[in-house]
């Protein structure tokens, strides 16, 4: 069996991937970038393989390089897994939460701070955001918050809501541009998102020009594209283009001005409801029932919100 990479070599190999950026890499990590370059020539001279090529003044992946990288990272989240859970193992009133990343980032997590206040004494909260389903039966999950056609009849589970798109953008990219007509936002750059393979996409800027706009559009390639909503949000926040949001991800941010939507009632709906899910098990803890009472709340104040603006 061929000997594994020196680890700290790994470490700096994940960080620079994830920052495309070796002087960013250096910040982060508390180094020169000197030691960073060091470092990645090192896993390279091991691994007999190229990982990144120079693009500009970024560094991006080779194919070898992606695939690698996304195994490294996966590795490293099972290891900062295990030592998360080694530290909530000794605490007794702990709450384990699976989510998707962008539903955790931009919906969960910023609800759950009002709930976790209110507990005493105090709850621990767990959680985790990962793209794959939970075996319940293996794996140390209370609830999971997860996007779904169907959900397996072993465990129950409650609609939560069906999210819809509008088109979402940060007020100074409108400063220069006319924006009057939903075809106009052609005209700006556009930010897509794509879950595929694992889900069924959110709708296309085609589908939206398609049922708004009213004459056919030639829709330029968009700026970016993301494989996760949070990221696309990201983009957006920092006015480089804009976007099908998801309602419930940018509801805060639009009453705070922080983002504007051009035609904020041109929605269109997610092919799928997001759901919550759980094993009856689960109430055997007296705040797990707090916490599913706390998100059937959520889940109406969602359904007013739409309701609203429908």
């Amino acid at each position: 069996m061929a000997d594994l990479p020196p680890l700290r070599a790994l470490q700096i190999f994940e960080t620079v991937g994830h920052s495309q950026n070796i002087q960013d890499a250096a910040r982060r990590l508390g180094i020169s970038a000197g030691a960073v370059s060091q470092q990645l020539q090192l896993l390279e001279q091991h691994l007999k393989a190229a990982l990144f090529f120079k693009e500009g003044r970024r560094l991006q992946l080779t194919a070898a390089g992606i695939d690698f990288h996304q195994r490294t990272t996966e590795a490293f989240e099972l290891l900062r897994d295990a030592q998360t859970q080694l530290m909530l193992d000794q605490q007794q009133r702990t709450l384990h939460l699976s989510a998707l990343p962008s539903f955790l980032n931009d919906w969960l997590v910023p609800r759950l701070r009002s709930w976790q206040a209110e507990q005493d004494p105090a709850i621990s909260l767990h959680l985790h955001g990962s793209h794959h389903e939970p075996d319940y039966a293996n794996e140390r999950i209370d609830f999971r918050f997860t996007y779904a056609q169907s959900v397996p009849q072993s465990l129950h589970w409650v609609a939560l809501f069906t999210d819809e798109v509008l088109p979402v953008c940060h007020p100074d990219l409108l400063q220069n541009q006319l924006v009057r007509q939903p075809k106009d936002l052609a005209q700006l750059p556009l930010i897509n998102v794509d879950w595929q393979p694992r889900f069924s996409s959110p709708p296309t800027w085609a589908e939206w020009f398609k049922h708004y706009a009213t004459e056919q559009l030639e829709i330029p390639a968009a700026t970016q594209s993301f494989s996760l909503s949070h990221q696309a949000l990201d983009a957006v926040r920092q006015g480089i283009g804009i976007m099908l949001a998801q309602r419930s991800y940018i509801e805060q941010d639009l009453q705070a001005g922080l983002l504007c939507a051009p035609f904020s009632h041109a929605s269109l709906p997610l092919a799928w409801p997001y759901v919550m899910t759980w094993q009856p098990s689960v109430f055997n803890k007296p705040h797990a029932r707090d916490f599913h009472r706390f998100i059937l709340q959520q889940k109406a104040a969602v359904e007013y919100v739409y309701k609203t603006n429908g």
